[in-house]
């Protein structure tokens, strides 16, 4: 982590010239094995917080809690994904006005579950209420993109962070991320989802990816996400499970930074779930299951998989979080 630089902030540009808001941005699981920078799922159980407030000073400024030091908050405005989110709000807005955040952490540094995404989100939707909402989440697709661009070394993707602003399972275009298709699951989707004490950060895994792939794995990675796509829109989670699982592109490649991943994966699938994959750049993976007491007991597995690895882990038993980024 780079050194944290230290902003001091006058009376004037902290005083709050509106009441104060605190707005949640969910966790997200992307890829979902062949979906890779196409698809993301917001999930509940974690998440960030944002807490924000207008000032007289423009620009966006970028603090910690009182009394706490986290390095996973970069506090320099250039570098946070909320305060970039927040800042083109106000740029849309035409706002004169400043913003100041306050931002609580949820979401594991390089866990795979979307915590840029989760700050970027939060942070838009924050700036969004205290000017009134002025837009709707639609309107905001630009704004959560440029955050979590930061992110993403420059580019944009759309895989964490829209799911984290609509809610649900949502489809995305890698090339114009802005383009986006939404999927209502039509009945309850348990998950189970454990965090290897491993950090593993977006640029890493994206420089160990090859920059070309053989036609025919293409082809078969092509039909196992077409055949996903239609299995989400059913429900059937077993066939779901069962394409997710197919990825010859990138998860096989990724899968090496995470010792305990074929453990893992191959514990959950014993134990009944309907499948098993990293989500994002890991090392966070997450099975699906048919009922919440199968993804308890491929929880189970999966956490004694990583333990007999030697590797900490923690987990918990989820499903998708179908409302996205809303207020705390």
């Amino acid at each position: 982590m780079d050194e944290q630089t230290t902003y001091t902030l006058t009376r004037e540009e902290l005083a709050p010239i509106t009441e104060r808001v605190a707005v949640f941005g969910p966790a997200s699981l992307s890829n979902l094995g062949p979906g890779f920078d196409t698809m993301g799922l917001c999930i509940k159980g974690f998440g960030d917080v944002v807490e924000a407030w207008l000032t007289e000073a423009p620009g966006v400024q970028v603090r910690q809690e009182p009394g706490t030091v986290d390095v996973s908050v970069p506090v320099d405005p250039e570098k946070n994904t909320a305060a970039r989110a927040a800042s083109e709000v106000l740029k849309q807005a035409a706002a004169t006005q400043g913003l100041v955040l306050c931002i609580r952490k949820g979401i594991p540094l390089g866990s795979g579950i979307g915590g840029s995404a989760a700050s970027a989100v939060a942070g838009a939707w924050a700036a969004n209420e205290l000017l009134g909402r002025p837009f709707s989440k639609e309107d905001l697709v630009e704004a959560v993109l440029e955050g979590e661009a930061l992110a993403s070394g420059g580019s944009l993707h759309g895989d964490n962070v829209l799911p984290a602003l609509f809610g649900g399972l949502v489809l995305t275009s890698p090339t114009r991320p802005a383009d986006y298709r939404r999927i209502v699951l039509p009945r309850a989707l348990p998950l189970a989802l454990v965090l290897p004490r491993i950090e593993i950060l977006t640029a890493q895994a994206r420089a160990i990816l090859p920059e070309s792939v053989p036609f025919r794995q293409a082809i078969h990675n092509a039909a196992d996400l077409a055949f996903m796509i239609d299995a989400f829109h059913q429900g059937d989670w077993a066939s779901v499970g069962r394409h997710m699982m197919c990825d010859r592109l990138v998860e096989p490649v990724r899968a090496g930074l995470v010792p305990c991943y074929e453990a893992v994966r191959t514990a959950a699938v014993e134990a009944g779930a309907c499948g098993c994959a990293l989500t994002g750049s890991g090392p966070a993976m997450f099975a699906i299951a048919e009922t919440e007491a199968g993804a308890e007991a491929a929880l189970t597995a999966m956490l004694a998989a990583c333990h007999a690895a030697g590797i900490e882990a923690t987990g918990l038993v989820t499903e998708a979080d179908a409302e996205g980024a809303r207020m705390a």
